[in-house]
């Protein structure tokens, strides 16, 4: 009886949080060889809902900002053999199709990585290296 009780204990504090998390490295990316490439980051959140991002800038330093909701975007020229980490971290106030993460980033107008995220406490990472 004490074990059904733990478990079901257990089961409904898991239930009540809704914590989301993507975290993915891609390794390097197959793409063609050049000196240098455009790196495209962009974020939407809900308006008014705050959030942090953590970017790879051109001299390959980790630049963090924050931003009060909507979109977030950022062009960045990085050069070949950079590795790069893009990072997304807010708390979302509903589970509604309306409040929800979505994250893109782009290679030379490629699409590397496009998600779109819902639940309370979401985080979003993706690394990757250019050739």
């Amino acid at each position: 009886m004490k074990k059904t009780l733990c478990f079901a204990l257990v089961a409904l504090i898991l239930s009540s949080c809704n914590y989301t998390t993507y975290n993915m490295n891609r390794g390097e990316l197959k793409i063609a060889k050049k000196d240098t490439y455009n790196v495209y980051y962009s974020t939407i959140t809900p308006n008014g809902v705050k959030a942090k991002v953590s970017y790879v800038d051109k001299d390959g330093k980790d630049h963090e900002e924050k931003f009060d909701g909507g979109r977030w975007e950022k062009l960045v020229q990085l050069p070949s053999k950079t590795a790069v980490i893009f990072k997304v971290d807010t708390k979302l106030p509903k589970t509604t199709p309306n409040s929800q993460l979505i994250t893109n980033i782009k290679v030379d107008n490629a699409v590397v990585s496009e998600q779109i995220q819902t639940g309370k406490d979401v985080k979003y990472r993706f690394a990757f290296k250019l050739p």
